[in-house]
């Protein structure tokens, strides 16, 4: 029997086929856009439009929008472990990770903004996953500094990750060629610093007799300070009046006669990072003799207000792109502001150095004291103060 003709006017069609990493382009492209964007301001139409392709082939792979965060952020977090384990020494796992992070800046936004709109269960066992990470970069710190007790060497690897994670909130110009070398010097120096004398764990505190829990807080400070942990845990978007007012007892619209709203309940909480952090480095640089000495004095100071405002801080890291823009804009000139103070302290403290390494150094003490303020693991050693500050002297005056 012979074949069916073809008319002239009919063609044949190929089979497309489906490429193999289909399921790594649909992470790569929603990792992206998570980072830009934030998880709530992302569809999966957006994802797929960004692979070209269609909403049900993306479907295929995950069947929502979290389980494709999810699946990012654990992606991110294999990567890091792969360094660490495939790393046969320390200076390699610094070389190749200082690599990675200037070609993607935006790994450590994954994980301190995006992560928490996963469900508490899928957070936790993240965070056990990073904790086994973590173990991975102290073993090798200690493999190439034997004299270190193990809980240096842990603190050392919370600190080199805070290190690195300090590249995403730059906003300066620089090659990633430069970029790989600065982060691999300055991580070396973290990894590399010399700390005091390991504090024994202090007994737990007994309970102090007078006054303490009995001064009544008003309901408005209830509100903000619930407001503050919650976004800081979920997200702004993630948090709503009602959650809020819940925390506190009273129902979600009671909350408006306090705020007006549930952003400026985020205003007031951004306004209070910035004035107890003022109120710090003014206290601290009032004492201050010398530059050199007022740059010591500032990175206590910053230190003190890190361990005492975690979760501001978390605000800051995560939260400022909620803001109204005129609030938005203020806040970033804040922090324009506090950061020009460093480098002029650092400039006068160490003359003739470059300003990009000085910003590029100052971010960096500032992120590894954000990170173990916020690790709970290390929340138990009395002497954390003191180790970081060796850490900070060591990055802002290392030739």
């Amino acid at each position: 029997m012979k074949g069916r003709r073809v008319p002239p006017t009919e063609t044949r069609r190929t089979p497309v086929r489906r490429p193999r990493d289909r399921k790594q382009q649909i992470a790569a492209a929603a990792a992206r856009l998570f980072r830009e964007r934030g998880f709530h301001n992302v569809s999966m139409a957006d994802v797929a439009e960004a692979v070209e392709i269609t909403a049900p082939a993306l479907y295929r792979h995950f069947r929502n929008k979290q389980l494709l965060l999810g699946y990012v952020v654990r992606e991110a977090l294999g990567d890091l472990k792969k360094l660490a384990d495939n790393a046969p020494d320390l200076a390699t796992l610094l070389r190749q990770m200082s690599t990675v992070v200037s070609e993607d800046r935006g790994l450590a936004i994954l994980w301190q903004r995006e992560a928490r709109h996963l469900p508490a269960e899928e957070r936790e066992e993240l965070s056990q996953y990073l904790i086994t990470v973590v173990g991975g970069y102290a073993a090798l710190i200690r493999a190439a500094r034997p004299e270190l007790p193990d809980g240096d060497g842990e603190f050392l690897a919370w600190a080199v990750l805070g290190c690195f994670g300090s590249l995403s909130g730059l906003r300066t110009v620089i090659s990633r060629t430069r970029a790989a070398a600065t982060m691999e010097h300055l991580a070396t120096v973290v990894a590399h610093c010399r700390l005091g004398r390991p504090v024994e764990q202090a007994p737990e505190a007994l309970p102090v007799a007078g006054m303490a829990g009995v001064i009544p807080v008003s309901r408005r400070e209830q509100l903000l300070t619930e407001a503050i942990r919650l976004f800081d845990e979920r997200g702004f978007q993630s948090v709503s009046t009602e959650d809020i007012g819940e925390a506190v007892g009273i129902s979600g619209p009671s909350l408006y006669k306090h705020f007006p709203s549930k952003t400026d309940l985020l205003v007031a909480a951004v306004i209070r990072a910035g004035e107890r952090r003022q109120a710090r480095t003014t206290q601290a640089l009032a004492r201050a003799t010398g530059p050199r000495e007022a740059l010591e004095l500032l990175l206590h100071a910053y230190i003190d207000f890190a361990r005492e405002n975690g979760r501001l801080i978390g605000l800051l890291i995560s939260e400022l792109g909620q803001l109204p823009e005129e609030h938005r804009q203020q806040s970033l000139q804040v922090q324009r502001d506090y950061l020009a103070l460093w480098q002029q302290l650092l400039d006068q403290a160490v003359p003739g150095g470059d300003p990009l390494q000085a910003k590029v150094r100052i971010r960096a003490v500032l992120a590894v004291v954000d990170n173990v303020s916020r690790t709970g693991r290390l929340a138990t050693r009395t002497d954390v103060a003191d180790r970081l500050a060796e850490i900070g002297t060591a990055l802002l005056l290392d030739p």
